[in-house]
């Protein structure tokens, strides 16, 4: 590695020793005169070095610890565990506007944020959810599924008006508040499961960003 202060001491030495030579003839002292100018010049230039060091080494620091930092976090924090998967076991049948659907098999429900007695799932906290819905009916038996943020319809589905067994469903992104409720209201015909083991109506969600 280059080493500075080594180069300034031979620098010093050699400029200290031809003076002394030099000023055994006086006609040299020009040339004393410019040794002083050399070494005033290398000592500038020494010192410019040495704060241009001394500020990368700062920035050394400080990236070092804004990276521990960062290793450290636990993001897991941030952002809390909150998800809930819910279906329906039975045929609700022909229902009327505005009718609230409560998913009565509960599979996931982390944070308990989902109300199986209402169906309505509440934000524990502000951030940005997921949430999807999917309606099965058989040919014959129209129905439709609105999601609601709030009393507003955020979302749509419909199934039935076509030939054989149909699905409809979507998947949203939804910004809520702490305390904003979602849930599920279906019209018309509202089918469950065709068997224990094909429930194909139902409602989900997970909170992907906390903030």
């Amino acid at each position: 590695m280059f080493n500075i202060d080594l180069l300034f001491l031979l620098l010093v030495g050699f400029c200290s020793s031809a003076a002394s030579f030099l000023a055994t003839n006086p006609q040299n002292t020009d040339d004393i005169q410019y040794l002083h100018l050399l070494l005033s010049d290398e000592k500038a230039e020494r010192m410019r070095l040495q704060t241009q060091v001394d500020k990368m080494a700062s920035a050394l620091q400080t990236l070092q610890e804004q990276m521990e930092e960062k290793q450290n976090c636990d993001c897991s924090k941030n952002t809390p565990n909150i998800a809930f998967r819910t279906e329906l076991s039975k045929d609700l049948g022909s229902v009327s506007s505005n009718h609230v659907v409560i998913f009565d098999e509960v599979d996931l429900n982390l944070g308990s944020a989902y109300d199986p007695r209402h169906g309505i799932f509440t934000a524990p906290v502000n951030g940005t959810y997921l949430f999807s819905m999917a309606l099965g009916n058989p040919t014959g038996h129209t129905g439709a599924f609105y999601m609601k943020k709030n009393s507003h319809t955020i979302e749509y589905v419909f199934a039935g008006h076509t030939t054989g067994w149909n699905m409809g469903g979507v998947t949203t992104v939804a910004e809520l508040n702490s305390g904003d409720d979602v849930w599920v209201e279906g019209e018309g015909y509202i089918s469950g499961a065709y068997s224990h083991i094909r429930y194909h109506t139902g409602f989900s969600g997970i909170l992907i960003h906390a903030y």
